[in-house]
Protein backbone atom coordinates (compact mmCIF):
# COMPACT_ATOMS: atom_id res chain seq x y z
CA UNK A 1 0.00 0.00 0.00
CA UNK A 2 2.81 2.44 0.90
CA UNK A 3 4.69 1.60 -2.29
CA UNK A 4 1.55 2.18 -4.35
CA UNK A 5 0.96 5.55 -2.69
CA UNK A 6 4.57 6.59 -3.36
CA UNK A 7 4.18 5.69 -7.00
CA UNK A 8 0.99 7.75 -7.26
CA UNK A 9 2.69 10.76 -5.66
CA UNK A 10 5.62 10.56 -8.10
CA UNK A 11 3.37 10.14 -11.12
CA UNK A 12 1.33 13.15 -10.03
CA UNK A 13 4.51 15.19 -9.64
CA UNK A 14 3.78 16.05 -6.00
CA UNK A 15 6.95 15.77 -3.97
CA UNK A 16 6.73 15.63 -0.16
CA UNK A 17 7.47 19.00 1.42
CA UNK A 18 11.14 19.52 2.32
CA UNK A 19 12.73 22.51 4.03
CA UNK A 20 16.15 21.07 4.91
CA UNK A 21 19.31 20.77 2.88
CA UNK A 22 20.54 17.43 1.74
CA UNK A 23 23.99 16.28 2.77
CA UNK A 24 27.20 16.53 0.77
CA UNK A 25 29.11 13.31 0.15
CA UNK A 26 32.69 14.55 0.13
CA UNK A 27 35.35 12.65 -1.84
CA UNK A 28 38.97 13.31 -2.68
CA UNK A 29 39.27 15.68 -5.63
CA UNK A 30 42.10 13.45 -6.86
CA UNK A 31 39.48 10.87 -7.89
CA UNK A 32 39.37 10.52 -11.66
CA UNK A 33 35.72 11.62 -11.93
CA UNK A 34 36.73 15.12 -10.79
CA UNK A 35 39.70 15.54 -13.17
CA UNK A 36 37.63 17.71 -15.52
CA UNK A 37 37.02 20.19 -12.71
CA UNK A 38 40.62 21.42 -12.62
CA UNK A 39 43.23 22.65 -15.05
CA UNK A 40 46.01 21.71 -12.65
CA UNK A 41 46.28 18.98 -10.05
CA UNK A 42 44.31 20.06 -6.95
CA UNK A 43 45.66 20.18 -3.40
CA UNK A 44 45.96 16.59 -2.07
CA UNK A 45 43.60 17.41 0.82
CA UNK A 46 40.94 19.08 -1.34
CA UNK A 47 37.54 17.41 -1.27
CA UNK A 48 34.86 17.54 -3.95
CA UNK A 49 31.14 16.94 -3.76
CA UNK A 50 27.67 17.84 -4.96
CA UNK A 51 24.63 19.32 -3.26
CA UNK A 52 21.14 18.88 -4.67
CA UNK A 53 19.03 22.03 -4.24
CA UNK A 54 15.55 22.91 -5.52
CA UNK A 55 15.21 24.59 -8.89
CA UNK A 56 12.49 26.74 -7.27
CA UNK A 57 12.07 28.00 -3.72
CA UNK A 58 9.15 29.45 -1.85
CA UNK A 59 9.45 33.22 -2.08
CA UNK A 60 12.40 34.61 -0.15
CA UNK A 61 13.20 31.38 1.70
CA UNK A 62 15.40 28.30 1.38
CA UNK A 63 12.30 26.12 1.55
CA UNK A 64 11.61 23.96 -1.46
CA UNK A 65 8.53 24.87 -3.42
CA UNK A 66 5.90 22.15 -3.48
CA UNK A 67 4.78 20.42 -6.66
CA UNK A 68 8.22 20.52 -8.26
CA UNK A 69 10.62 17.62 -8.64
CA UNK A 70 13.21 19.61 -10.56
CA UNK A 71 16.55 20.16 -8.84
CA UNK A 72 19.90 21.79 -9.44
CA UNK A 73 23.15 20.04 -8.60
CA UNK A 74 25.78 22.41 -7.19
CA UNK A 75 29.46 21.47 -7.42
CA UNK A 76 31.51 22.26 -4.28
CA UNK A 77 35.03 21.93 -2.94
CA UNK A 78 36.25 21.92 0.66
CA UNK A 79 39.82 22.39 1.89
CA UNK A 80 39.77 21.09 5.48
CA UNK A 81 41.08 23.21 8.34
CA UNK A 82 44.66 22.30 9.19
CA UNK A 83 44.03 22.39 12.93
CA UNK A 84 41.03 22.41 15.24
CA UNK A 85 38.02 23.29 13.09
CA UNK A 86 35.87 26.30 14.07
CA UNK A 87 33.60 26.32 11.03
CA UNK A 88 33.42 26.90 7.28
CA UNK A 89 34.41 29.98 5.29
CA UNK A 90 32.27 30.03 2.14
CA UNK A 91 33.67 31.95 -0.84
CA UNK A 92 30.95 33.47 -3.07
CA UNK A 93 32.31 34.12 -6.55
CA UNK A 94 31.65 37.04 -8.87
CA UNK A 95 30.52 37.47 -12.42
CA UNK A 96 27.79 36.42 -12.59
CA UNK A 97 29.15 33.41 -14.42
CA UNK A 98 32.54 32.93 -12.74
CA UNK A 99 33.11 29.44 -11.30
CA UNK A 100 33.82 29.33 -7.58
CA UNK A 101 35.21 25.88 -6.80
CA UNK A 102 38.69 25.74 -5.25
CA UNK A 103 38.89 29.47 -4.38
CA UNK A 104 42.44 30.77 -4.69
CA UNK A 105 43.07 32.36 -1.31
CA UNK A 106 46.58 33.39 -0.28
CA UNK A 107 48.81 30.84 1.42
CA UNK A 108 50.79 33.59 3.16
CA UNK A 109 50.27 34.98 6.63
CA UNK A 110 47.76 36.17 7.79
CA UNK A 111 45.38 34.25 5.49
CA UNK A 112 47.22 31.03 6.28
CA UNK A 113 46.29 31.62 9.93
CA UNK A 114 42.63 31.64 8.91
CA UNK A 115 42.91 28.27 7.16
CA UNK A 116 44.26 26.71 10.36
CA UNK A 117 40.79 26.79 11.91
CA UNK A 118 38.36 27.16 9.03
CA UNK A 119 37.37 24.85 6.20
CA UNK A 120 37.61 26.82 2.94
CA UNK A 121 34.53 26.08 0.83
CA UNK A 122 33.95 27.12 -2.77
CA UNK A 123 31.12 26.31 -5.14
CA UNK A 124 30.02 26.83 -8.72
CA UNK A 125 26.72 28.77 -8.66
CA UNK A 126 23.67 27.34 -10.38
CA UNK A 127 24.06 27.32 -14.15
CA UNK A 128 27.83 27.79 -13.95
CA UNK A 129 30.93 25.61 -14.30
CA UNK A 130 30.54 22.07 -12.98
CA UNK A 131 27.06 22.70 -11.59
CA UNK A 132 24.14 21.31 -13.57
CA UNK A 133 22.06 22.07 -15.53
CA UNK A 134 24.49 24.50 -17.11
CA UNK A 135 23.43 27.61 -19.01
CA UNK A 136 24.13 27.09 -22.70
CA UNK A 137 23.33 29.70 -25.33
CA UNK A 138 25.62 28.44 -28.09
CA UNK A 139 24.19 29.37 -31.48
CA UNK A 140 24.52 26.78 -34.27
CA UNK A 141 27.16 27.68 -36.84
CA UNK A 142 24.56 27.70 -39.60
CA UNK A 143 22.56 30.38 -37.76
CA UNK A 144 25.68 32.42 -36.96
CA UNK A 145 26.74 32.48 -40.59
CA UNK A 146 23.41 33.96 -41.66
CA UNK A 147 23.45 36.88 -39.18
CA UNK A 148 22.97 40.27 -40.81
CA UNK A 149 22.34 42.51 -37.76
CA UNK A 150 23.08 42.73 -34.06
CA UNK A 151 19.38 42.35 -33.25
CA UNK A 152 19.16 39.16 -35.29
CA UNK A 153 22.23 37.87 -33.51
CA UNK A 154 20.53 38.56 -30.15
CA UNK A 155 17.35 36.80 -31.26
CA UNK A 156 19.36 33.77 -32.39
CA UNK A 157 21.10 33.67 -29.03
CA UNK A 158 17.81 33.84 -27.13
CA UNK A 159 16.48 30.96 -29.24
CA UNK A 160 19.63 28.94 -28.50
CA UNK A 161 19.35 29.66 -24.76
CA UNK A 162 15.81 28.28 -24.76
CA UNK A 163 16.59 25.21 -26.84
CA UNK A 164 19.83 24.28 -25.04
CA UNK A 165 18.95 25.17 -21.44
CA UNK A 166 15.16 25.05 -21.20
CA UNK A 167 12.62 27.68 -20.25
CA UNK A 168 12.01 26.39 -16.71
CA UNK A 169 15.70 26.52 -15.86
CA UNK A 170 16.15 30.00 -17.35
CA UNK A 171 13.22 31.31 -15.31
CA UNK A 172 14.91 30.20 -12.08
CA UNK A 173 18.58 30.79 -12.80
CA UNK A 174 18.91 34.26 -11.25
CA UNK A 175 20.17 35.76 -8.03
CA UNK A 176 16.90 35.22 -6.18
CA UNK A 177 17.46 31.46 -6.21
CA UNK A 178 21.23 31.81 -5.80
CA UNK A 179 20.68 33.54 -2.44
CA UNK A 180 18.62 30.63 -1.15
CA UNK A 181 21.26 28.22 -2.49
CA UNK A 182 23.75 29.79 -0.08
CA UNK A 183 21.48 29.00 2.86
CA UNK A 184 21.17 25.41 1.66
CA UNK A 185 24.98 25.22 1.53
CA UNK A 186 25.24 26.62 5.07
CA UNK A 187 22.79 23.99 6.33
CA UNK A 188 24.58 21.16 4.51
CA UNK A 189 27.91 22.22 6.03
CA UNK A 190 26.38 22.01 9.50
CA UNK A 191 27.05 25.67 10.37
CA UNK A 192 24.41 27.44 12.47
CA UNK A 193 25.60 30.80 11.12
CA UNK A 194 27.24 31.78 7.84
CA UNK A 195 30.85 32.94 7.61
CA UNK A 196 31.68 34.07 4.07
CA UNK A 197 33.77 36.23 1.78
CA UNK A 198 32.00 37.56 -1.31
CA UNK A 199 33.54 39.13 -4.39
CA UNK A 200 32.05 41.55 -6.94
CA UNK A 201 28.65 40.23 -8.11
CA UNK A 202 28.91 37.78 -5.21
CA UNK A 203 28.42 40.76 -2.87
CA UNK A 204 24.93 41.16 -4.32
CA UNK A 205 24.19 37.53 -3.42
CA UNK A 206 25.68 38.01 0.06
CA UNK A 207 23.90 41.32 0.77
CA UNK A 208 20.54 39.89 -0.24
CA UNK A 209 21.33 36.87 1.93
CA UNK A 210 21.97 39.18 4.88
CA UNK A 211 18.59 40.85 4.37
CA UNK A 212 16.76 37.56 3.84
CA UNK A 213 18.41 35.44 6.55
CA UNK A 214 19.60 37.92 9.20
CA UNK A 215 19.56 35.43 12.08
CA UNK A 216 22.05 33.13 10.37
CA UNK A 217 24.84 35.67 9.81
CA UNK A 218 28.14 35.38 11.67
CA UNK A 219 30.53 37.38 9.46
CA UNK A 220 30.66 38.38 5.78
CA UNK A 221 33.44 40.26 3.96
CA UNK A 222 32.06 42.14 0.93
CA UNK A 223 34.81 42.99 -1.59
CA UNK A 224 34.14 44.89 -4.83
CA UNK A 225 30.69 45.93 -3.77
CA UNK A 226 27.48 45.97 -5.80
CA UNK A 227 25.01 48.69 -4.71
CA UNK A 228 21.64 46.98 -4.30
CA UNK A 229 19.75 50.23 -4.61
CA UNK A 230 21.50 51.06 -7.87
CA UNK A 231 20.82 47.66 -9.42
CA UNK A 232 17.07 48.13 -9.05
CA UNK A 233 17.43 49.93 -12.37
CA UNK A 234 19.55 48.01 -14.86
CA UNK A 235 20.19 51.16 -16.86
CA UNK A 236 21.64 53.07 -13.91
CA UNK A 237 24.15 50.43 -12.89
CA UNK A 238 25.24 49.81 -16.47
CA UNK A 239 25.67 53.56 -17.00
CA UNK A 240 27.72 54.01 -13.81
CA UNK A 241 29.84 50.99 -14.65
CA UNK A 242 30.58 52.44 -18.09
CA UNK A 243 31.59 55.74 -16.46
CA UNK A 244 33.87 53.83 -14.08
CA UNK A 245 35.60 52.08 -16.95
CA UNK A 246 36.17 55.36 -18.78
CA UNK A 247 37.75 56.92 -15.69
CA UNK A 248 40.04 53.92 -15.25
CA UNK A 249 40.94 53.97 -18.95
CA UNK A 250 42.00 57.59 -18.56
CA UNK A 251 44.15 56.67 -15.54
CA UNK A 252 45.64 53.81 -17.55
CA UNK A 253 46.46 56.20 -20.41
CA UNK A 254 48.29 58.55 -18.02
CA UNK A 255 50.27 55.61 -16.62
CA UNK A 256 51.00 54.43 -20.17
CA UNK A 257 52.33 57.83 -21.20
CA UNK A 258 54.39 58.31 -18.03
CA UNK A 259 56.01 54.88 -18.33
CA UNK A 260 56.33 54.90 -22.12
CA UNK A 261 54.54 51.55 -22.18
CA UNK A 262 52.14 52.27 -25.05
CA UNK A 263 51.34 55.06 -27.56
CA UNK A 264 48.49 56.65 -25.63
CA UNK A 265 48.56 60.31 -24.60
CA UNK A 266 48.23 61.45 -21.01
CA UNK A 267 45.56 63.86 -22.27
CA UNK A 268 42.31 61.97 -21.69
CA UNK A 269 40.49 63.32 -24.75
CA UNK A 270 43.41 62.58 -27.06
CA UNK A 271 43.93 59.12 -25.55
CA UNK A 272 40.24 58.35 -26.10
CA UNK A 273 40.52 59.39 -29.78
CA UNK A 274 43.70 57.33 -30.22
CA UNK A 275 42.04 54.22 -28.82
CA UNK A 276 38.93 54.75 -30.94
CA UNK A 277 41.13 55.05 -34.02
CA UNK A 278 42.74 51.72 -33.18
CA UNK A 279 39.31 50.11 -32.80
CA UNK A 280 38.16 51.57 -36.11
CA UNK A 281 41.31 50.22 -37.76
CA UNK A 282 40.74 46.72 -36.35
CA UNK A 283 37.09 46.86 -37.34
CA UNK A 284 37.75 47.71 -40.97
CA UNK A 285 40.87 45.54 -41.29
CA UNK A 286 41.28 42.85 -38.59
CA UNK A 287 44.75 41.53 -37.88
CA UNK A 288 45.73 37.88 -38.09
CA UNK A 289 48.04 35.92 -35.85
CA UNK A 290 49.32 32.36 -35.88
CA UNK A 291 47.02 29.78 -37.48
CA UNK A 292 44.97 32.62 -39.01
CA UNK A 293 43.66 33.72 -35.63
CA UNK A 294 41.65 36.88 -36.34
CA UNK A 295 41.95 39.85 -33.98
CA UNK A 296 39.01 42.25 -34.22
CA UNK A 297 37.92 45.41 -32.46
CA UNK A 298 35.59 43.34 -30.26
CA UNK A 299 38.58 41.24 -29.14
CA UNK A 300 40.47 44.35 -28.06
CA UNK A 301 37.47 45.74 -26.18
CA UNK A 302 37.02 42.44 -24.35
CA UNK A 303 40.72 42.36 -23.49
CA UNK A 304 40.64 45.96 -22.30
CA UNK A 305 37.66 45.52 -19.97
CA UNK A 306 39.34 42.44 -18.47
CA UNK A 307 42.80 43.91 -17.95
CA UNK A 308 41.72 47.36 -16.75
CA UNK A 309 40.32 45.67 -13.63
CA UNK A 310 43.69 45.23 -11.92
CA UNK A 311 46.63 47.62 -12.05
CA UNK A 312 48.96 44.62 -12.07
CA UNK A 313 47.47 43.76 -15.50
CA UNK A 314 48.07 47.18 -17.00
CA UNK A 315 51.55 46.27 -18.40
CA UNK A 316 49.93 43.39 -20.31
CA UNK A 317 47.24 45.68 -21.69
CA UNK A 318 49.90 48.21 -22.68
CA UNK A 319 51.76 45.48 -24.59
CA UNK A 320 48.60 44.57 -26.49
CA UNK A 321 47.81 48.19 -27.39
CA UNK A 322 51.41 48.88 -28.43
CA UNK A 323 51.70 45.82 -30.64
CA UNK A 324 48.26 45.99 -32.23
CA UNK A 325 48.85 49.68 -33.03
CA UNK A 326 51.72 48.68 -35.34
CA UNK A 327 50.07 45.55 -36.70
CA UNK A 328 51.86 42.94 -34.60
CA UNK A 329 50.02 39.92 -33.20
CA UNK A 330 52.48 38.06 -31.00
CA UNK A 331 51.99 34.82 -29.08
CA UNK A 332 51.84 36.96 -25.94
CA UNK A 333 48.89 38.97 -27.27
CA UNK A 334 47.06 35.81 -28.39
CA UNK A 335 47.64 34.35 -24.94
CA UNK A 336 46.17 37.47 -23.34
CA UNK A 337 43.14 37.27 -25.61
CA UNK A 338 42.62 33.60 -24.79
CA UNK A 339 42.82 34.41 -21.08
CA UNK A 340 40.29 37.21 -21.48
CA UNK A 341 37.89 34.93 -23.35
CA UNK A 342 38.12 32.28 -20.61
CA UNK A 343 37.38 34.72 -17.79
CA UNK A 344 33.86 33.80 -16.78
CA UNK A 345 30.98 32.44 -18.82
CA UNK A 346 29.25 35.04 -21.01
CA UNK A 347 26.13 32.87 -21.37
CA UNK A 348 25.71 32.71 -17.59
CA UNK A 349 26.55 36.40 -17.25
CA UNK A 350 23.79 37.33 -19.67
CA UNK A 351 21.13 34.91 -18.45
CA UNK A 352 21.56 35.67 -14.75
CA UNK A 353 21.89 39.44 -15.19
CA UNK A 354 18.85 39.75 -17.42
CA UNK A 355 16.69 37.44 -15.29
CA UNK A 356 17.39 39.66 -12.27
CA UNK A 357 15.94 42.75 -13.93
CA UNK A 358 12.44 44.09 -13.52
CA UNK A 359 10.09 44.53 -16.45
CA UNK A 360 10.84 47.84 -18.15
CA UNK A 361 7.90 49.72 -19.59
CA UNK A 362 10.00 51.51 -22.18
CA UNK A 363 9.49 52.28 -25.80
CA UNK A 364 12.12 51.20 -28.31
CA UNK A 365 13.09 54.87 -28.60
CA UNK A 366 13.79 55.01 -24.84
CA UNK A 367 15.74 51.73 -24.94
CA UNK A 368 17.94 52.97 -27.76
CA UNK A 369 18.49 56.29 -25.99
CA UNK A 370 19.72 54.40 -22.92
CA UNK A 371 21.98 52.24 -25.07
CA UNK A 372 23.48 55.37 -26.62
CA UNK A 373 24.12 56.97 -23.22
CA UNK A 374 25.88 53.82 -21.96
CA UNK A 375 28.08 53.69 -25.08
CA UNK A 376 28.94 57.37 -24.71
CA UNK A 377 29.83 56.93 -21.03
CA UNK A 378 32.66 54.55 -21.92
CA UNK A 379 33.81 56.93 -24.62
CA UNK A 380 37.04 55.11 -25.47
CA UNK A 381 35.11 52.11 -26.81
CA UNK A 382 32.37 54.18 -28.49
CA UNK A 383 33.93 53.96 -31.92
CA UNK A 384 31.99 54.82 -35.07
CA UNK A 385 30.98 51.57 -36.78
CA UNK A 386 28.28 50.45 -34.34
CA UNK A 387 24.70 49.59 -35.08
CA UNK A 388 22.67 52.17 -33.21
CA UNK A 389 19.08 51.12 -33.85
CA UNK A 390 19.00 47.54 -32.55
CA UNK A 391 17.66 45.73 -29.50
CA UNK A 392 20.12 43.62 -27.57
CA UNK A 393 19.63 40.35 -25.65
CA UNK A 394 18.77 42.19 -22.43
CA UNK A 395 15.93 44.02 -24.16
CA UNK A 396 14.61 40.79 -25.67
CA UNK A 397 14.93 38.63 -22.53
CA UNK A 398 11.37 37.50 -21.65
CA UNK A 399 11.81 36.46 -17.99
CA UNK A 400 12.24 39.35 -15.58
CA UNK A 401 12.14 38.12 -11.98
CA UNK A 402 13.09 41.42 -10.32
CA UNK A 403 15.23 40.08 -7.50
CA UNK A 404 14.53 43.26 -5.51
CA UNK A 405 10.82 42.56 -5.22
CA UNK A 406 11.44 40.13 -2.34
CA UNK A 407 13.64 42.50 -0.33
CA UNK A 408 12.36 43.64 3.09
CA UNK A 409 11.14 47.21 3.43
CA UNK A 410 13.85 47.92 6.01
CA UNK A 411 17.28 46.40 6.56
CA UNK A 412 17.00 44.14 9.63
CA UNK A 413 19.33 44.34 12.61
CA UNK A 414 22.47 42.46 11.66
CA UNK A 415 25.92 41.70 12.99
CA UNK A 416 28.40 44.12 11.44
CA UNK A 417 29.65 43.16 7.99
CA UNK A 418 32.96 44.34 6.52
CA UNK A 419 32.92 46.20 3.19
CA UNK A 420 36.15 46.45 1.17
CA UNK A 421 36.67 48.76 -1.80
CA UNK A 422 39.48 50.23 -3.85
CA UNK A 423 39.32 53.94 -4.50
CA UNK A 424 39.56 53.56 -8.30
CA UNK A 425 37.55 50.45 -9.14
CA UNK A 426 36.26 50.51 -12.74
CA UNK A 427 33.41 48.03 -12.46
CA UNK A 428 32.11 48.40 -8.87
CA UNK A 429 32.93 52.04 -8.07
CA UNK A 430 33.99 53.02 -4.54
CA UNK A 431 30.77 54.93 -3.91
CA UNK A 432 28.90 51.59 -4.15
CA UNK A 433 30.71 50.34 -1.06
CA UNK A 434 30.21 53.64 0.74
CA UNK A 435 26.45 53.47 0.13
CA UNK A 436 26.15 49.81 1.14
CA UNK A 437 28.28 50.16 4.26
CA UNK A 438 25.99 53.00 5.34
CA UNK A 439 22.86 51.00 4.50
CA UNK A 440 24.06 48.01 6.56
CA UNK A 441 25.53 50.16 9.34
CA UNK A 442 28.92 48.49 8.91
CA UNK A 443 32.56 49.61 8.52
CA UNK A 444 34.18 50.35 5.17
CA UNK A 445 37.82 49.49 4.48
CA UNK A 446 39.22 51.54 1.58
CA UNK A 447 42.42 50.74 -0.32
CA UNK A 448 43.84 53.85 -1.96
CA UNK A 449 44.59 52.36 -5.36
CA UNK A 450 43.37 51.01 -8.70
CA UNK A 451 41.76 47.60 -8.94
CA UNK A 452 38.83 45.32 -8.32
CA UNK A 453 38.66 42.80 -5.42
CA UNK A 454 41.70 41.68 -3.43
CA UNK A 455 40.69 40.51 0.06
CA UNK A 456 42.55 37.36 1.23
CA UNK A 457 44.52 37.26 -2.04
CA UNK A 458 47.93 38.28 -0.66
CA UNK A 459 47.89 41.45 -2.81
CA UNK A 460 47.85 43.83 0.17
CA UNK A 461 48.94 42.86 3.68
CA UNK A 462 46.96 45.67 5.31
CA UNK A 463 43.70 44.52 3.70
CA UNK A 464 44.33 40.86 4.46
CA UNK A 465 45.14 41.57 8.11
CA UNK A 466 41.95 43.58 8.52
CA UNK A 467 39.81 40.94 6.78
CA UNK A 468 41.28 38.05 8.80
CA UNK A 469 40.92 39.97 12.05
CA UNK A 470 37.28 40.65 11.26
CA UNK A 471 36.53 37.04 10.27
CA UNK A 472 38.11 35.70 13.45
CA UNK A 473 36.68 38.43 15.73
CA UNK A 474 33.45 39.59 14.04
CA UNK A 475 31.93 41.07 17.20
CA UNK A 476 34.77 43.54 17.81
CA UNK A 477 33.62 47.11 17.21
CA UNK A 478 35.21 48.60 14.08
CA UNK A 479 35.29 51.97 12.36
CA UNK A 480 36.00 52.91 8.77
CA UNK A 481 39.68 52.50 7.87
CA UNK A 482 42.12 53.06 5.01
CA UNK A 483 44.95 50.95 3.58
CA UNK A 484 47.61 52.17 1.17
Amino acid sequence: MLKALSAILLIAGIIPFSSHARSIQWESCLNSKFHSWFNDSPHPSLRCGYLEVPLRYKNGTSIEQQRSDKTVRLALTLLPAKGVRKGSLVAISGGPGIPGINPLLSTDWPVNKLSESWDIVGYDPRGVGQSTPKINCKVPESASAAVTSQEQEARNMLKACIENTGVEVLKHIGTDEAVSDVDRIRQALGDSRLTAVAYSYGTQVAALYAERFPSTIRAIVMDGVVDLEETKDGFTWRLNQARGYQKTFERFAVWCAETGSCPLSSDKMLATRQYRNLLNKLHSQPLYGAEDRQISSDDLISLTTSLLLWRSSWPSLATAVRQLSIGIVSKEVIGLLDYSASFGDPDALNAISYTDQSVRELSQIDIRRQQRLIREAFAATNYQPQEVDSLDLCDLWPWKNNVHAKRPADVPNLPQLLFVAQRHDPTTPWHNARAMATLFRSPLLTLEGDGHTLALSGANLCVDKAAVDYLTNPDKKRDDSVCR
